[in-house]
């Protein structure tokens, strides 16, 4: 199994096992180490599917939209990166 694979796996675990304050940072750190880790959008949904509010709409989904555009905020800044180090 690949390694986004199993990070996969580990980050759903954590997020059925251990409360909020650990799995949102595990998941924020994934996305900045893991060379885009568009799976973290999924397994935000997840979490906000399990432990949201049911009111209905787009805001039913924090955690979700908050990986969504972190992700989005943090492609320009990974270009900038990966051209200074070349």
């Amino acid at each position: 199994m690949s390694k986004r694979g199993v990070v996969t796996i580990l980050l759903i675990f954590i997020s059925l096992a251990f409360p909020y304050w650990v799995y949102l940072p595990a998941l924020f750190l994934t996305v900045l180490f893991l060379t885009f880790f568009w799976e973290a959008i999924f397994i935000g949904f997840i979490i906000d599917a399990l432990y949201g509010s049911p009111w209905g709409g787009l805001l039913s989904y924090p955690v979700g939209l908050s990986v969504c555009l972190f992700l989005i905020l943090l492609l320009p800044i990974r270009d900038r990166i990966r051209t200074n180090d070349a």
